[in-house]
């Protein structure tokens, strides 16, 4: 259970992190980043850099979570939070042959990352498209507190 001040801007406040921009290529898997506190991840902006030559969902910015993620926090589910580990899919933005400098932005994935695991961007099957994947975050509330009492 989280402990501290509920009240401090990193409980309340979305951040925008930055995870970079994709390498080219069918299937492949780049970036990555780790957090130290559990992560409440919500909704993506994509950017498209390079068109990619898929019209259709071949051309995909998929957030992959390497370790530990909850899912299930909201009421259409019940509230049933299912926790996967492994190497699973947060969720995907479909890119298609979007120009350069399109920004689409994803439905709220509303996931819990464990402190300790890895956002990566995969691709879909498109080998040529290149794209810029910011997320929209926060501390989970059932986080360990590491900031100032």
């Amino acid at each position: 259970m989280g402990q501290g001040n509920y009240d401090h801007p990193s409980y309340l406040t979305r951040q925008s992190i930055g995870l970079g921009i994709n390498t080219a290529g069918a299937n492949g898997t780049s970036g990555g980043r780790s957090f130290i506190s559990d992560l409440r991840v919500r909704k993506a902006s994509v950017t498209v850099r390079t068109a990619g030559t898929s019209a259709t969902s071949g051309n995909s910015a998929i957030l992959l979570c390497i370790g530990t993620m909850v899912t299930g926090f909201t009421s259409a589910t019940g509230f049933t939070l299912t926790t996967s580990t492994g190497t699973n899919t947060v969720g995907t933005v479909a890119l298609g042959s979007t120009t350069a400098l399109t920004v689409t932005t994803s439905s709220d994935f509303n996931t819990r990352i464990v402190a300790g695991s890895i956002l990566a961007l995969k691709n879909g099957t498109d080998a040529t498209g290149v794209y810029d994947y910011t997320l929209e975050a926060y501390l989970d509330p059932t986080a360990s507190w590491t900031g100032q009492e």
